[in-house]
């Protein structure tokens, strides 16, 4: 029974992404662009998806579950941060032409 609070907290932002675009999509979450505010829902997926697994990797490896949060959050922004790296270098080679 002390798995059960490990797994809600790892996958409740992954749960929480419906009810994101719900609101967002229904015009009771107003983030101030309009139908753009839907694309601040794939980085939150991207973060949440991260989260959960690195957070049930670290749990299976052993770490405290504060530990594992944190570790968890820090890798979950490392790869939003690698992913928007990498994509706005690809709209720079867009923008010279390489593509």
């Amino acid at each position: 029974m002390r798995s059960l609070p490990r797994v809600i907290i790892a996958l409740l932002p992954l749960a929480l992404v419906p009810v994101l675009v719900h609101l967002i999509a229904s015009g009771r979450l107003d983030l101030g662009g309009g139908e753009k505010d839907l694309v601040w829902v794939l980085p939150w997926l991207l973060w949440s998806l991260l989260f959960a697994a690195s957070s049930l990797v670290l749990w299976r490896r052993g770490w405290s579950l504060s530990s594992s949060l944190l570790g968890s959050s820090l890798v979950g922004l490392a790869g939003v941060l690698v992913a928007g790296i990498l994509l706005a270098a690809l709209g720079q080679l867009g923008v010279a032409g390489r593509f």
